[in-house]
């Protein structure tokens, strides 16, 4: 038989040869298969957000439209409740009057609307019992500021829609000083429609992140600089950096973050959505919670079946390399 100068035969020289440019253009083959796998589950991710942005973007701006068609009765309501009670000062004492009865005189429903007086920034009487003694102080300066403006001008006030934290309801709020300026007269008003159409909201937030394996939550959030809080109550809530939660309503922008909830590796992204300034709507910030803890599954199966490959190919080149020399050495035999 044939040998090179070191003395391994041609069969041997043959068959390294062969295994290395296997292993060269099976490596370049699954480092282009892997590159373009990733840059597809990208894509895919990314695609899947903007779908998700959209679709609450869109039902973000119905319910903004049916929040519309009946925004101004609720402003002409409030505005006339506040009109007749403030011109009773001073021959009604506030601290002392029975708000639930002037309500109902005014064919108001107590389970849709309430009262509060406010007497140097604290609620001094009210319908609803949990905010009496409230302090306004403790909302910041700005709340302290507004409430020196209404009691100075006498003005109605309206604010804009809001969602409080502890009903998760949509609530309209105005305010008018009395006309001698003693007190602010403060109306509060929940509306049925309102909360038909955030149950709705709500139930479609839980649906997506049902629809799609690796979105563990699809969230709303409401706020400003002072607070936030989300549409949806869960667990998984605390685990979000509260920072992160601050830092996209105080700059208004998005922000994605990674964190780990017990050994899981999760991801979340807010986006920032401002509100039409013609509507009495908060702006708003959607989050988007991504399990990310398999995320590289699909990635490493294509690692495993490219090696099996390779392998299995090498054990096909030595079955064929040991063939051949048998068969050649019986031949000089």
């Amino acid at each position: 038989m044939k040998t090179t100068s070191n003395g391994k035969s041609v069969f041997t020289v043959l068959f390294w040869q062969i295994s290395l440019a296997v292993l060269l253009l099976n490596s370049l083959f699954a480092i282009i298969i892997i590159r373009d796998a990733i840059k597809i589950q990208e894509k895919s991710e990314e695609a899947l957000r903007n779908k998700i942005k959209e679709e609450i973007i869109s039902l973000s701006d119905f319910q903004t439209s049916s929040l519309k068609t009946f925004e101004k009765s609720f402003y002409d309501l409030q505005k006339m409740v506040l009109e007749k009670l403030t011109v009773m000062s001073p021959a009604v004492d506030f601290k002392s009057v029975n708000l639930i009865d002037e309500l109902n005189k005014m064919g108001l429903d107590t389970v849709f609307h309430d009262l509060y007086i406010i007497d140097e920034y604290i609620i001094v009487n009210t319908t609803y019992t949990p905010d009496w003694g409230l302090d306004f102080t403790a909302f910041g300066s700005e709340r302290i500021a507004l409430l020196d403006r209404i009691q100075k001008s006498r003005a109605f006030f309206a604010e804009k829609f809001q969602f409080e934290s502890s009903t998760k309801r949509l609530r309209s709020y105005s305010y008018q000083a009395t006309k001698d300026g003693k007190y602010i007269i403060e109306i509060g008003s929940y509306s049925e429609v309102a909360d038909k159409i955030m149950d709705m909201f709500r139930n479609r937030l839980k649906k997506i992140a049902e629809q799609n394996e690796n979105i563990v939550s699809v969230n709303y959030w409401f706020g400003n600089t002072e607070y936030q809080f989300p549409l949806i109550d869960e667990p998984l809530n605390r685990y979000i950096p509260d920072s992160v939660i601050a830092t996209t309503f105080t700059n208004k922008e998005d922000i994605t973050v990674n964190f780990d909830i017990r050994g899981q590796k999760m991801n979340v992204e807010f986006m920032y959505i401002e509100q039409d300034p013609s509507t009495r709507l908060p702006d708003f910030a959607l989050s988007v919670i991504t399990d990310n803890t398999n995320r590289m599954k699909p990635v490493y199966k294509l690692i495993q079946r490219q090696v099996f490959f390779t392998v299995l190919f090498l054990i096909l080149i030595i079955g064929i390399v040991y063939i051949s020399t048998r068969s050649h050495k019986k031949k000089q035999q």
